[in-house]
């Protein structure tokens, strides 16, 4: 194909390209901030306990706050569940602003996790393997 006549097509496609081109630009998306602030409805958290991904019922999970605000380890338990037959215990009565720590008892060692309202309000806490 003769130079000229590529160059020629490449101009056309170019120019049919741009006018079917869409001109209306993306909308950025919005940042929708996070709650600042406990919710004060929500006294519940939800722990689920696994063994290699599978949910395990009749596991003991201990319930306590942190030992200190520096630290992220559990302090004195002053609540024990057992996990039902779906893996999960559901503690009750939390106050919303705490920062809460759940250990569960696993046959062979612990799982734990400290979690703040962020987190246990909003989400199932994990633990296990």
């Amino acid at each position: 194909m003769p130079k000229r006549l590529m160059i020629v097509l490449c101009v056309v496609a170019l120019a049919i390209a741009a006018c079917h081109s869409d001109s209306s630009t993306t909308p950025t998306p919005s940042f929708s901030p996070v709650s600042t602030s406990p919710n004060p409805k929500i006294t519940a958290a939800a722990v689920l306990v696994t063994i290699n991904g599978s949910p395990k019922p009749k596991i003991p999970v201990l319930e306590s706050t942190p030992q200190s605000t520096a630290s992220p380890r559990p302090g004195k338990t002053f609540e024990t569940l057992l996990t039902n037959k779906k893996g999960k215990a559901k503690f009750t009565g939390l106050k919303p602003a705490k920062t809460y720590c759940w250990v569960a008892l696993l046959p062979k060692g612990k799982s734990f996790e400290c979690a703040d309202w962020e987190v246990w309000q909003t989400t199932l806490i994990t633990l296990g393997t």
